[in-house]
């Protein structure tokens, strides 16, 4: 009878989504092409949802080896489904790999359960190890691997990996049986044309990744995407590194378009471009964006301060490439959006604050996602020396899932580690860096005091980082303002991150029963209320000397331009063309405002409720810069002559 081997690679739903566990079947694939392994074993199941505990135990007979791909989002799941096996089938070998495990056996020591750890790639080292299980290699040979021997924990060098040349996971038939018995999944997928990082950035957990850049063979490519177009897949991730660095990218592209032209799918397409985007990326953006697959472009930072650039082992494109690539994609109509990460080491509040008014200065409307620094145990940054060097301090925090809805029924709960202070960088500050960034992120590029900032900055009245921060101070002052509640919220909120007793989202029932980013519950409680709020705002707004008649006019456009979820088609009338105005500044240009009676009209479409709102404009729509009408709106305008 052949050995039973179960897999788990497990993660949380998002309303009818879902994530194929790829990991798990690539290892299965690679290790059963081993006509040995394929002899004396057989593949039971791939569990890739979190089923109550009691479910996964009552779904397993007489396992050999239960093997779990262990990411942030599952650790702790894992670990308590492991020990459960472990404590009904004492025998069974117990196999831990993946991102959360970190380099050495300091897992085994703290989880006797655990039988190995796989360290780094994983294909070659598994299928070697289901070899050694059954007598046919040595485990104690095996390169990237921990376990307990009589003289003690045992760990070896990881494995630089040359090989590429992997079997499919989809062309193998590895995932049939999950799609044929889940039809009400709109399941995820990742497809995989490379495979390496040529950077070393210390935050990131690819950064001990010691193996060069290898392609995927363009056969199993294509086979692979004809299998996801075939099979309806969703949604289509790339799990490259940085895509659209070699000539054929362009290709695989046409390939996915083509596909998605024949059947529906793949939907959309989203993965990471190549660092220095250059005109191969934009060519492909462009492709995606015609057949409306884009989910945007990222045009990624990480920071704008050089001394935590050269702390993180970073290099980024220069400013002016930067400036030229914003005017590239903003002309053609394609989404684009700036990531950046608050907490790295060498990063002040000063120059984070710099820095986003730089990349405004530079263009950048559409969106800028920052993300706080999480503490990854197979990074640079997690090592010993660096945590020392850089006095490296986090704050470990339940796990932040914005967009799900909360599972009364999971009670196991899985935790990040979020860096709260370094050399630079002190908790009050970290606090201060957030608050900051949830402004320029709600009311710059979720639209609610756009206008406002760009006008100014335009006509030499003020500085965006001028403009926002006083924004801040001012909001922070009232808290008995619509604005003011919501900052109080946010900052009683991180304070409890600080304490170890909360996360980065919450939930406001009125837009649904799902987690938000603070930005976002900024956007929606804003919306909600946006008449109060922009009665209690104009006061504050009209300190920047604005002549009265331009101010009345631009706080009309302001207001009436941000989305609400009952508007159908409306009008306004205003005295100058902001509308022709604001277009050229967010397509790059520095127009002259023209006066003349304008009537300005919005062709809104009604959603049926806040949720469907909140949804739509902003979860879906963030990276499209969908929270306000000037896509959707026209003027009409007559001169003062006309008159």
């Amino acid at each position: 009878m052949k050995k039973k081997l179960y897999f788990f690679q497990v993660n949380y739903p998002y309303g009818k989504s879902a994530h194929l566990p790829y990991t798990a079947g690539q290892l299965a694939a690679y290790a059963f092409a081993d006509k040995d392994v394929a002899d004396n074993y057989s593949l039971e199941n791939i569990f890739f949802l979190r089923e109550p505990v009691d479910s996964v135990l009552e779904k397993i007979e007489a396992p050999f080896i239960a093997a779990f791909s262990t990411y942030i989002w599952n650790c702790n799941y894992n670990k308590e489904v492991a020990r459960r096996i472990k404590e009904k089938y004492p025998e069974c070998i117990i196999v831990f790999g993946g991102h959360h495990v970190a380099p050495g056996g300091g897992m085994l020591e703290e989880c006797p359960y655990i039988d190995y750890l796989l360290h780094g790639e994983g294909e070659v080292i598994f299928c070697r190890l289901m070899r050694a299980a059954i007598g046919l290699d040595k485990a104690e040979e095996i390169p990237g691997i921990s376990m307990r021997t009589a003289g003690g924990i045992l760990s070896n060098p990881e494995m630089i990996s040359g090989e590429c040349d992997y079997p499919s996971p989809y062309l193998n038939g590895y995932f049939d049986k999950i799609i044929a018995e889940n039809p009400d999944i709109e399941f995820m997928s990742i497809i995989e044309t490379s495979r390496g990082c040529p950077n070393s950035c210390a935050y990131c957990d690819w950064s001990n990744m010691k193996s060069k850049i290898r392609k995927f063979p363009i056969e199993r490519i294509y086979g692979e995407i004809e299998w996801m177009s075939k099979n309806k897949i969703h949604g289509l991730g790339g799990a490259d590194s940085n895509f659209g660095m070699f000539r054929r990218d362009e290709e695989i592209v046409d390939k996915i378009v083509e596909a998605k032209q024949k059947t529906g799918y793949p939907v959309f397409f989203q993965t990471s471009y190549a660092k220095n985007s250059s005109k191969t990326v934009f060519d492909m953006s462009l492709k995606l964006e015609k057949s409306r697959m884009n989910k945007g472009v990222t045009l990624s930072f990480q920071s704008m301060s050089r001394e935590a650039l050269k702390n993180i082992g970073r290099e980024n494109i220069s400013v002016e490439y930067y400036s030229e690539l914003m005017n590239l994609y903003n002309n053609a109509g394609v989404a684009t959006y700036t990531e950046l990460i608050l907490g790295l080491p060498g990063e002040t509040y000063d120059s984070l604050v710099d820095g986003i008014d730089k990349l405004l200065s530079l263009g950048q409307h559409n969106s800028i996602y920052i993300h706080n620094c999480e503490h990854l145990p197979c990074s640079i940054m997690a090592q010993k020396d660096y945590v020392e060097k850089y006095k490296i301090k986090t704050s470990r925090t339940p796990l932040n899932q914005p967009h799900r809805e909360p599972d009364d029924g999971d009670d196991i709960a899985e935790f990040s580690s979020i860096v709260t202070s370094t050399c630079s960088m002190t908790p009050a500050d970290w606090k201060r860096m957030n608050l900051f960034s949830y402004m320029i992120q709600c009311c710059h590029h979720m639209g609610i005091l756009q206008f406002f900032a760009l006008y100014l900055y335009n006509e030499g009245l003020c500085s965006y980082k001028e403009f926002y921060s006083s924004a801040l101070e001012h909001f922070l002052s009232q808290p008995d303002t619509v604005a003011g509640g919501i900052f109080k919220k946010i900052s009683g909120y991180l304070d409890e991150v600080l304490a170890e007793k909360g996360t980065l989202s919450c939930c406001d029932e009125r837009f649904g029963r799902v987690q938000w980013t603070f930005e976002e519950f900024a956007f929606l409680g804003m919306a909600y209320e946006a008449e109060k709020f922009y009665d209690e705002t104009k006061g504050f707004l009209s300190r920047f000397g604005i002549e009265e008649k331009v101010f009345n006019s631009l706080f009309e456009f302001q207001k009436n331009m941000i989305k609400q979820p009952f508007d159908n088609e409306k009008s306004f009338d205003i005295s100058y063309d902001f509308l022709a105005y604001f277009r050229e500044i967010l397509d790059g240009g520095k127009p002259e405002l023209m006066q003349g009676e304008n009537t300005v009209t919005v062709n809104a479409k009604p959603f049926d409720s806040w949720a469907e709102f909140a949804r739509v404009v902003a979860w879906y729509g963030r990276k499209d810069g969908n929270a306000t009408y000037i896509k959707q709106s026209q003027s009409e305008r007559r001169s003062i002559c006309d008159e």
